[in-house]
């Protein structure tokens, strides 16, 4: 008698067979002669399972974890699992890692330093965290040092006129200049002046033979001018306007 069977094989991607191989689904039969010299046919059931491929592509900062392992460079990383079918499922991973940054700014400031809507009065270190181009962050630091402006009064009492910085005032009150200090920031000075004005005067006498005038004996018409030093500490000029008249003597 002629014997008949078939064989159920399932495969993943292919199926070697009597030296043929097979990549697809499908019934295929062999017809062998068998030992009593009739046919002995056997049928293959073949079921072909495909393995499959696939590629993420991602972008990080930095650094990537992916089953379990921690990526922090740009290039191509593969894993395989097995699929429901039992077929390898090749996963290919297309990294592109953009690193973070981070930078130091260093300011020297007058009194405050504004600083993206923030207005900043001491000196010290201050942080900002932006996201750049890449989407990761840009950590910039701002070392500042403030420097203060200063101000000061100087009070002068003075006769007549001061100068002060090439300018002359000649009457009271307050002025102010602002220099430059060693800190690059200002330095206001106000003057506080206070002016006393010199006096003269002319007194008018008319004596006989000779006058005393301050311990100094004059004896002869003219005008004598003193300089006395008056109770705001300026001149104050006192003109002697002199005359003598002779006694006549008759022998």
């Amino acid at each position: 008698y002629s014997i008949s069977q078939t064989l159920i094989h399932t495969a993943c991607d292919s199926f070697d067979w009597d030296g043929v191989t097979y990549d697809s689904t499908g019934l295929y039969t062999n017809v062998y002669t068998g030992v009593n010299g009739c046919d002995s046919t056997v049928t293959l059931d073949l079921t072909i399972n495909y393995s499959s491929s696939s590629t993420v592509t991602v972008t990080a900062c930095d650094s990537f974890d992916w089953d379990g392992v921690t990526y922090d460079s740009t290039g191509l990383y593969t894993n395989v699992y097995t699929d429901v079918n039992g077929c390898d499922s090749t996963v290919t991973l297309d990294l592109t890692i953009n690193y973070s940054s981070s930078s130091t700014v260093t300011v020297t400031a007058c009194d405050s330093f504004d600083w993206d809507g923030v207005t900043y009065d001491s000196t010290g270190t201050y942080t900002n965290v932006y996201t750049d181009v890449n989407g990761c962050d840009s950590t910039v630091t701002l070392d500042l040092t403030i420097n203060n402006s200063s101000s000061s009064t100087v009070t002068i009492t003075a006769c007549d006129s001061f100068d002060w910085d090439g300018v002359t005032y000649d009457s009271t009150g307050t002025y102010t200049n602002v220099y430059t200090g060693v800190n690059g920031c200002d330095s206001t000075v106000t003057l506080d002046l206070t002016i006393n004005n010199s006096s003269s005067s002319i007194v008018t006498v008319t004596a006989c033979d000779s006058f005393d005038w301050d311990g100094v004996t004059y004896d002869s018409t003219g005008t004598y001018t003193n300089v006395y030093t008056d109770v705001n500490g300026c001149d104050s000029t006192v003109t002697l306007d002199l005359t003598i008249n002779y006694s006549i003597s008759q022998t």
